[in-house]
């Protein structure tokens, strides 16, 4: 994640992410911290969850940026 004006990463951001399934179904997927570089890994988890997984919304909130709201497919296998 990083701020649209400057380019610079969202050091600590809150990041929530949500699901469209396969069958429509849309729910709470993930959620945490960017790292130290403003990165979070939004698809990985200890399941085969992410086989399913149609599209995500990735919200994420930074007390200095604000919040923005991103849709992406999931990463290719």
């Amino acid at each position: 994640a990083s701020n649209e004006k400057t380019g610079k990463p969202a050091v600590k951001a809150y990041v929530k992410v949500y699901a469209e399934m396969d069958n429509g179904q849309v729910r709470f997927y993930k959620d945490g911290y960017t790292d130290h570089r403003g990165r979070f890994d939004y698809a990985s988890l200890s399941t085969n969850e992410q086989d399913h997984v149609k599209k995500f919304s990735i919200l994420v909130l930074s007390e200095k940026n604000g919040a923005t709201i991103r849709e992406t497919d999931p990463p290719k296998s």
